[in-house]
């Protein structure tokens, strides 16, 4: 018996028990739907997560001076002179004084954190934020020390009801919280990136964010024009590893000093969470893979009773010259191919389910046509791995015995 019509005679075993034949398939069906629905979510969240946070920081690394380094100076932190010497080199896009504290602000009648950072046209080049109303801040507002800041959506809908709204409007900050609160107008309402990072950790409290230029800053707070840390963005992100080298031994040659100044990447945060998500998304999928085994189970328990009930149809067909691998043959293709259209099947399923809880949970899902190819291939493959068994049985039935059978 050809293959052609150990196929033939597969498809017709098969459509006659169409409804155990379907029923057989269904925990396949689940099995892969469900890992391509959990795959596709957990990559698209994932995504949306991190994709901000990595895109944010790629290309880019901060360089400060190690206080506790026995050669380290207050000289050698980055005054306004060092800043200018290492823009002089023209070997990176953009070089900006990073500045951050934590401030105050009195929202819901509570004193709750307000991470600042202190802006110049270079920072906000490097570390671009998405407005939602308003605008960043002007050329000339970064040398008046006009009192203005742009805040995060969270912070502005906390206090003014919506974003929209707290544009123009007079936000009061404090140093500490025993320091008088000072009135900023709000110019600018920028994304908080941290939001889907704070949940998907199952946290509540999402840090608030604001930002002023230097000079307002340096005139309400800190006169000094020397800085522990400095942020640069790479000319060519994908050299951004040559660069932090480059940038250590200008720093060596300017200052004498070996060793003193640390690099590190703005991704390395992301990059540490985004490994998180990956397992963790790995894990789920796992899980929902297990359903693939069960329904093995089932293929396996189906082609088993299959077997009996068929027993004098084998005798019959070994009587009239069917080879045992015939009758094997037979077997395992008919399981194959009740574990292939279920795979088929599954893969269509797993998509429509997809978009729908993707709509559902607002998170974007992110098929993969290598997800949906290893699982149809991985269903094929159980047909086969629980097919063996009823095949290997069926072959090895004794014709005699089996047209005897009733």
């Amino acid at each position: 018996m050809n293959f052609i019509e150990s196929f033939n005679s597969a498809i017709k075993s098969l459509k006659g028990n169409r409804a155990r034949s379907f029923l057989t398939m269904l925990g396949i069906i689940i099995g892969i739907s469900s890992v391509i629905t959990m795959s596709a979510i957990g990559k698209g969240g994932q995504k949306n997560i991190t994709g901000k946070l990595k895109e944010n920081g790629y290309g880019k690394f901060t360089v400060y001076a190690d206080m506790k380094d026995e050669n380290f100076r207050w000289k050698y932190l980055f005054e306004d002179e060092m800043i200018e010497k290492l823009k002089a080199t023209n070997k990176f896009k953009n070089i900006s004084p990073k500045i951050t504290q934590r401030i105050y602000s009195k929202i819901k009648d509570r004193f709750e954190i307000v991470w600042l950072t202190v802006a110049t046209p270079e920072y906000q080049k490097i570390d671009k934020v998405n407005f939602l109303y308003g605008r960043d801040f002007i050329s000339f507002e970064y040398n008046s020390g006009e009192k203005i800041v742009i805040i995060d959506n969270i912070t502005a809908k906390d206090i003014f009801g919506s974003p929209q709204n707290a544009l123009g409007k007079n936000i009061r900050l404090a140093l500490t919280r025993k320091d008088p609160e000072i009135d900023y107008r709000i110019v600018g309402v920028f994304e908080n990136n941290f939001e889907d990072y704070v949940k998907a950790m199952g946290g509540k409290r999402i840090p608030r964010f604001a930002r002023f230029p230097l000079s307002t800053y340096e005139r309400l707070y800190d006169n000094a024009s020397n800085y522990s840390s400095i942020v640069v963005e790479s000319k060519d992100p994908s050299k951004a590893s040559e660069d932090m080298a480059k940038m250590k031994n200008i720093l060596e040659n300017i200052t004498g000093v070996s060793d003193l100044y640390e690099v590190k990447a703005l991704s390395d945060g992301a990059a540490s969470f985004d490994n998180i998500l990956s397992t963790l998304n790995l894990f789920v999928t796992f899980v929902a893979g297990i359903s693939l085994f069960v329904g093995g189970v089932g293929v396996m328990n189906i082609m088993l009773v299959s077997v009996i009930e068929r027993t004098k149809e084998i005798g019959i067909r070994k009587a009239i010259g069917a080879t045992n691998r015939d009758i094997m043959f037979q077997f395992l293709i008919e399981s194959i191919i009740l574990t292939g259209l279920g795979g088929v099947l599954g893969i269509i399923l797993g998509f429509i389910l997809g978009n729908i809880i993707g709509k559902i949970v607002n998170i974007p899902p992110l098929f993969s046509i290598t997800s949906m190819v290893i699982s149809l291939i991985v269903s094929m493959g159980i047909g086969i791995i629980f097919g063996v068994i009823p095949a290997k049985k069926a072959a090895e039935l004794n014709p005699i015995e089996a047209l005897r059978s009733e």
